[in-house]
């Protein structure tokens, strides 16, 4: 990892050296091309600005697709993972996604060594000022102290710098993060090319000294006793310790702290925030007042590192002043003696509504311009990283003169993740959840290699390496299924009755039995790994095979490609809204035009017409 003071020339520019940008450079530089990687602070890339967590429900499987890509999230992960567990077991594999805890310091320090083994990133210490634009194609970026870098792509993966301002109390700073200056200069260059801004704003806790609880006055939640990466690379072995984190649930003193001062939040009373927060991780502030009928809200008390004096009070997110703070936290189980070492604050920040974009992140306003992370109004680490890695790799192939790549809903999280933002744009900060995934039965933690490593492999990400080990992990896999399929099984398995003819697979369909009941009967050479994988497939097989039918039909519309200049004003029977949504989002394909809010079947049915008149016209 080079760094550089002076100005550079590259194939990629990337602003921005949090999760996004970090993934965005490494895909651009192993695909070929000379990155530059833009950051104010090159001692801070990937940092955990808030919680200390990786994946979790939904998230866990981005993380996981990251890497069957060729990213590097999971592996980083696992490299400073101090508690791992899995979330959702009970409720089955289409929803059981992992979630780990970082060391925080060491997750930088991972990051950083990642990039330092790629010769073709150079860092540039610097702030983005402005953007090089020409004949309506992006050249390159001015930096705030006068440089020019110039690349015929530029990925924006700018987090929550873009015009940033924290708050707390009446407390008000110009800053992206906690002493960390803001990028202002970008935002009048993106307004100034005719890009629609908005506010959106997030929160993070106050962090506290670990000695000064009493931690025998929480519930303990235990790291999972056998270790858990998330990469198909990492050894199965724990990076360190584990560590247990702690819950413990506010009270009625804590609600009646946060009400009598609502007049001092920058929320409400003193009415400073503008920007919309995140529904799905609110602040304890919308907590008390929003949820009312909640007589406690669940904390989570975390370790940020192995060797940090700090633990995270998840759930506490708060712009309350610092003394208010103090007080709220001392009306929780084994706070009473709490010292704080940085209070809680909100962050609020300009963004661009994602459906100014393809779906390959690059927008169509300025060719060659690439948006990644919360500039698309997204939250969180995991769908940060997943759309830089999407923008690195694209930004590079257009650099190369080559087709974008471009992940459908069916295939991953990620195309989910891309998909809803391109067509259904956002009004608050997006966060991947398995309920936007209607294909979740086929889009799992344990087969996201078997869904996108060829799809690494054909565009360059997996190396020779991974890719034998995909392979070895995919021949053992069909080898053990085909082996349950033909091996007939006994009459009785554990305490279970099977019909005569059964064979080991129609044993592990039954609910009640599991892969530790047919092991004895299956060839010794099947690993445990590979047992509980062919376990979940069989017991998944009937709902593949009707989500498969699901993905055939909507394929049938993702085919019907929308001319790039389709005049939808033209189309007279279409209504005056659906004219103007489809004109504002102009979707590639008539699928994605199905998904955006508002268009009804009707419309569809009619777009659907005209566009067949239009192909079927003589030239």
């Amino acid at each position: 990892m080079r760094t550089v003071s002076r100005g550079d020339d590259a194939a990629v520019i990337v602003v921005g050296a949090g999760h996004a940008g970090f993934e965005a450079a490494l895909a651009a530089a192993r695909l070929g091309a000379h990155t530059l990687l833009v950051t104010g602070d090159p001692e801070r890339i990937c940092t955990l600005a808030c919680n200390p967590s990786i994946g979790g429900s939904a998230k866990g499987q981005l993380v996981r697709e990251i890497d069957a890509i060729g990213g590097a999230m999971a592996r980083v992960t696992d490299r400073v993972s101090l508690h791992a567990r899995f979330l959702n077991e009970s409720k089955g594999p289409s929803v059981r996604a992992l979630r780990a805890l970082a060391d925080k310091p060491g997750y930088v320090r991972a990051a950083r060594a990642e990039l330092g083994a790629e010769p073709r990133v150079t860092v540039v210490a610097g702030m983005a000022d402005d953007l090089v634009v020409e004949a309506g194609a992006v050249r390159g970026v001015v930096l705030a102290d006068g440089r020019t870098l110039r690349a015929p792509s530029v990925v924006l993966a700018t987090g929550t710098f873009l015009g940033g301002k924290t708050f707390r109390g009446d407390e008000v700073r110009a800053e992206g993060r906690f002493g960390e200056a803001p990028a202002v200069g970008l935002s009048s260059a993106l307004a100034r090319l005719g890009f629609p801004l908005a506010r959106l704003k997030t929160g993070t806790p106050p962090r506290v000294d670990r000695t000064s609880l009493a931690l025998d006055a929480m519930s303990p939640q235990m790291p999972s006793a056998v270790p858990l990466p998330f990469s198909y690379r990492s050894p199965a072995a724990f990076a360190g310790p584990q560590l247990p984190c702690w819950i413990v649930e506010t009270s009625e003193a804590t609600h009646a702290l946060v009400r009598a001062n609502l007049h001092r939040s920058p929320l409400y009373g003193l009415d400073l925030i503008r920007g919309i927060g995140p529904r799905y991780c609110p602040s304890i502030e919308d907590k008390v007042v929003k949820f009312a009928h909640n007589a406690t809200h669940q904390i989570f008390v975390e370790p940020e590192g192995w060797d940090e004096p700090t633990f995270y009070v998840g759930g506490f997110s708060t712009s309350l002043p610092a003394d208010i703070q103090l007080a709220m936290l001392r009306t929780l189980p084994g706070f009473a003696d709490v010292l704080v070492l940085r209070p809680g604050y909100a962050v609020e920040y300009d963004f661009v509504q994602p459906t100014e974009l393809d779906v390959s992140l690059e927008t169509r306003r300025v060719a060659g311009l690439f948006h990644a992370g919360q500039l698309n109004g997204t939250s969180g680490y995991e769908e940060a990283a997943a759309q830089g890695l999407i923008a690195g790799i694209n930004a590079a192939r257009r650099a190369a003169g080559r087709e974008p790549l471009r992940l459908g809903r069916e295939t991953s999280y990620i195309g989910v993740l891309l998909d809803d933002l391109v067509t259904r744009g956002v009004d608050e900060p997006y966060r991947m959840l398995t309920s936007r995934a209607e294909h979740r039965v086929v889009l799992r933690h344990d087969n996201a290699d078997l869904r996108l490593t060829p799809v690494g492999r054909k565009i360059g990400l997996v190396d020779d390496e991974a890719w034998e080990a995909f392979a070895r992990r995919r021949d053992a896999l069909d080898a053990a299924r085909r082996a349950a399929e033909r091996s007939r099984a006994p009459a009785r398995i554990a305490s279970s009755d099977l019909a005569p003819g059964s064979t080991l697979a129609d044993a592990l369909r039954r609910p009640e039995l599991g892969i530790a009941d047919v092991a004895p009967f299956l060839p010794p050479e099947i690993d445990a790994g590979t047992g509980a994988r062919v376990e979940i497939e069989l017991k998944m097989d009937g709902y593949v095979r009707r989500t498969q039918a699901a993905i055939e039909r909507a394929a049938r519309d993702e085919a019907v490609v929308l001319p790039a200049d389709l005049d939808y004003a033209s189309i007279r029977a279409l209504s005056r809204e659906a004219k103007e949504k489809l004109d504002r989002t102009r979707p590639r394909t008539l699928g994605a035009a199905t998904r955006i809010p508002g268009i009804t079947p009707t419309d569809i049915a009619l777009l659907g017409v005209h566009v067949h008149r239009l192909t079927a016209a003589p030239a």
